[in-house]
């Protein structure tokens, strides 16, 4: 049975729309931005023409859209935003609170049940403060196990609390991190400062296995999520212990509670 909470999109999800992206308005000159819940879009200053598009990317679970004209826009989704693109300028959904309209009468839109995510708009050089403490990104080679040695060795806090830090690791979420640490075979309450090297390394190699095949999978739908093409992923069909309630060894999946998240393991596999 599937946890009823709506989970935040973790980095696949967030990379998977970005391809998208990519592939539909990359170079696309923007016409405007319509604000259809005041607060949504946070605008540093007036602008009359943002330009075309010149480059989307990702950094932890932010959004960048950097365009010609020397501005970017940075977008967080929180818990429910989503992203999806429309050929149609008339259509829109039930949670619309922000359009990107391009000058080919396309458009994006930003849906938000909860409202809490945001488009901000600023120059190109500005700094973003969201972004300056985030970590290393987890599919980057900069992260391995002498990394998170480093990070971990004065972490009294559970691994699984620890790996949730976005200042340790960029992108990674409750989904991810449960599945991690089954597969690593560590058990989530343990101190991060008491983990060896040996399974520093099984963490690392786990955490580039599973988010590689979240992406192959467009990302994980529990709730929300939805692609550009506002289709589900299909990773939730492979997830081996979060939301489950049987491990594949027989014995019960446990649930706890970790710093207000539900925590997913299994006690026989995970020590």
């Amino acid at each position: 049975m599937r946890p009823k909470a709506r989970i935040m999109p973790e980095l696949p999800e967030v990379q998977t729309i970005i391809n998208g992206l990519n592939k539909k308005v990359l170079e696309k000159e923007i016409q405007e931005i319509i604000e259809l819940r005041s607060g949504t879009v946070l605008w540093q200053f007036p602008v009359t023409s943002l330009g075309k598009v010149e480059s989307i990317s990702r950094r932890g679970k932010y959004i960048i859209l950097q365009t010609t004209l020397h501005f970017k826009l940075i977008i967080h989704l929180r818990m429910t935003g989503k992203i999806i693109f429309e050929n149609d300028l008339g259509k829109t959904s039930s949670y619309s609170r922000a359009e990107i309209i391009f000058s080919d009468r396309t458009k994006l839109i930003f849906d938000d049940v909860r409202t809490f995510g945001k488009i901000e708009i600023m120059k190109k050089d500005d700094d973003v403060p969201a972004l300056q403490n985030l970590g290393v990104e987890p599919l980057s080679d900069e992260f391995n196990a002498e990394h998170l040695l480093n990070k971990l060795s004065n972490r009294k806090a559970p691994i699984k609390n620890v790996l949730l830090d976005q200042s340790v690791i960029a992108g990674l979420g409750n989904i991810y991190v449960a599945e991690i640490l089954f597969r690593a075979k560590i058990h989530p309450v343990i101190s991060a400062n008491k983990i060896k090297m040996v399974s520093l390394k099984k963490i690392v190699l786990e955490t580039k296995s599973v988010l590689k095949d979240a992406l192959k999978h467009n990302g994980t739908t529990i709730s929300d999520y939805r692609s550009v093409e506002d289709k589900t992923g299909e990773y939730q069909n492979f997830l081996k212990v979060y939301g489950k309630k049987t491990c594949e060894c027989g014995k019960e999946i446990s649930k706890i509670q970790q710093a207000g998240r539900s925590t997913y393991f299994c006690n026989n596999c995970q020590i």
